[in-house]
């Protein structure tokens, strides 16, 4: 444990640097679970890009290994276990005619334990036998009447059994058809903690869930859960009355053949989990689906690593959202398409108004920043309806053959008959945007159109390595006007590119921008990066170093680097 706190707070001091074989040859080695397995065979955190996966893999696990070592409240703990589908060999089964009162005289059933739960005292516990298995009828009502508002004073969580040897997460299964696993409406006050939960899905049961939210339900934290194979695993539905303080963190979701999370609530907190085959091949289907027809305020969406999608190709957006919240962070994600998987019909991060529902759409307060996109297929970054919008800070990869675009504001134009907010005042600072070698059909960077005045395009690079298809690195629709500040700006390509997509080279662009003195400070050349495709921090002699605005340039760099005056361009300082 000394170990993993060392780690977890190396990699959030912003003075620490931790050595990336450091992180390969030690870290990966304090994993619990289905975490531990998945990353350890992940060709991909291994050996494409190791430095920015890895740190975010410990992340995850460093949230999934404190909720595992958090102590049981200090109140009575009731104890259960039952020997069901997916239980340990040995499993010894309980009764329930006994007390339950400790681990030696556990009581059996779920929906007694779940039927107990709802008796407990403040700081009152049920807890579930490891190595068993608890097989449920669904739809089992689960909260606290007892706990204070903004609090969770009640835990479900694990125990070690003293009538067998039980090491593994107790499972409990879900029902087939289309039944929730654990409905909370309007009540809460409760941990879940260090379970495994499986579901049924299929193409008849689309209700399947891990947890339906609805009609005010509050203060429920999920921690360190391993949930597979439900249709929508955790559905956040606020549009009856506003949920409050739900919070999914350092869990591993696989496997929901729809969504993995739906909806959005007052104080909702999706964050360091690791999500792996969710969302299908439609264009529908999302790993994440954030969307309220009410007005919510404060949302986090920090730290998630998402891989991959429910079926063979990527359609639609991983991360997609039509909502309006006030307080929007979207921070730390790590978004990874197979190259083979991009289509031409993947997003990567979508915020957008276009959605068939009669209530506005808008991202106020909103912050985009350090996320890493690898191959987000048709637009990586996008987003609509974001007043003083600030993206910063993110990395966007493309090494698949089609032509993307890197970050595209705004997706079309604010909808007056609903009042959604003007995408305005957008500001676009040290963001990294690399195209590999595969990205053979060209692309465009950073494109600012449609709509809103006062846009700041500070700081940026895009670089090019393919030898063929052409290159727009910047794309300005917009009169000039609408823009109050583009300098600071690199590009690279060995092939054709157009410094704007409109006019051509970085000379013919100043021309044409020359009352705004737009991009005077900005340049052609090799960013030379320490390694390009999987270390993107400039390297000795890099035309980045200290090349960037100190006016508009972001605090910290991706790493969590203060930044000098004058900063260095792009997403890392050297």
């Amino acid at each position: 444990m000394k170990l993993l706190l060392m780690s977890f707070l190396c990699l959030l001091l912003v003075a620490c640097k931790c050595d990336a074989a450091d992180s390969l040859n030690t870290k990966l080695d304090v994993k619990p679970d289905l975490i531990s397995a998945h990353l350890a065979q992940n060709a991909t955190l291994s050996a494409t890009h190791p430095a920015f996966a890895i740190n975010s893999a410990n992340l995850i696990v460093a949230v999934a290994s404190a909720c595992a070592a958090e102590p049981m409240l200090p109140g009575k703990v009731y104890y259960y276990c039952d020997c069901g589908t997916g239980a340990q060999a040995d499993c010894v089964a309980g009764n329930d005619t006994n007390a339950g009162t400790r681990p030696s005289n556990p009581k059996r059933t779920i929906e007694s334990a779940i039927s107990h739960f709802k008796r407990l005292a403040a700081n009152d516990t049920v807890a579930l036998c490891k190595g068993g298995a608890f097989n449920s009828a669904g739809n089992l009502r689960i909260g606290s009447n007892r706990c204070g508002a903004g609090i969770a004073c009640n835990d479900l969580r694990e125990y070690s059994p003293t009538t067998f040897t039980g090491t593994a997460k107790p499972i409990i299964n879900n029902a087939a058809g289309d039944s929730s696993l654990f409905d909370f409406e309007g009540n809460g006050g409760v941990r879940l903690l260090n379970l495994k939960l499986k579901g049924a899905a299929s193409p008849s049961y689309k209700g399947n869930k891990a947890f339906f939210f609805y009609t005010g339900a509050h203060d429920v934290t999920m921690c360190n859960l391993d949930m597979d194979a439900f249709e929508i695993t955790v559905y956040n539905e606020s549009d009856a009355g506003h949920n409050n303080n739900i919070k999914l963190t350092g869990s591993y979701i696989t496997n929901s053949h729809t969504l993995g999370y739906l909806g959005g609530g007052d104080n909702t907190e999706v964050s360091y989990n690791y999500w792996d085959g969710n969302g299908s091949s439609n264009s529908y289907d999302h790993t994440l689906y954030f969307a309220s027809s009410t007005n919510i305020i404060n949302m986090q969406v920090i730290g998630n690593y998402i891989r991959g999608q429910y079926g063979s190709t990527c359609q639609g957006a991983v991360m997609e959202a039509h909502m309006a919240v006030d307080g929007l962070l979207v921070k730390n994600n790590i978004i990874d398409i197979a190259s083979a998987a991009n289509t031409g019909g993947c997003w990567g991060i979508e915020f957008n108004n276009l959605t068939g529902g009669s209530h506005p759409v808008y991202h106020r307060n909103a912050v985009f920043s350090g996320n890493t996109i690898i191959n987000g297929g048709n637009t990586a970054f996008t987003v609509t309806g974001c007043p003083d919008c600030i993206i910063e800070n993110n990395l966007i990869i493309n090494n698949s053959s089609v032509a993307g675009l890197g970050i595209s504001v705004a997706t079309q134009a604010v909808r007056g008959s609903v009042a959604d907010d003007v995408n305005t005042r957008n500001i676009i600072r040290n963001n990294t945007i690399w195209y590999g070698p595969n990205a053979n059909t060209g692309g465009t960077g950073i494109r600012v159109q449609i709509e809103g005045a006062g846009h700041i395009i500070a700081n940026n690079t895009v670089s090019y390595t393919a030898t063929s298809g052409t290159l727009n690195c910047y794309s300005y629709t917009l009169a000039l006007s609408s823009y109050s500040f583009i300098n600071n700006n690199n590009c690279y390509s060995p092939t054709t590119y157009n410094w704007e997509a409109t006019r051509g080279s970085l000379a013919s662009w100043r021309t044409y921008a020359i009352a705004q003195g737009f991009d005077a400070d900005s340049f052609v050349g090799n960013p030379l990066f320490t390694t390009a495709g999987t270390d993107f921090k400039p390297a000795g002699g890099s035309p980045l170093i200290g090349a960037g605005n100190s006016t508009n340039k972001s605090s910290a760099d991706f790493a969590g680097v203060t930044r000098p005056n004058p900063p260095a361009i792009g997403a890392y300082e050297p």
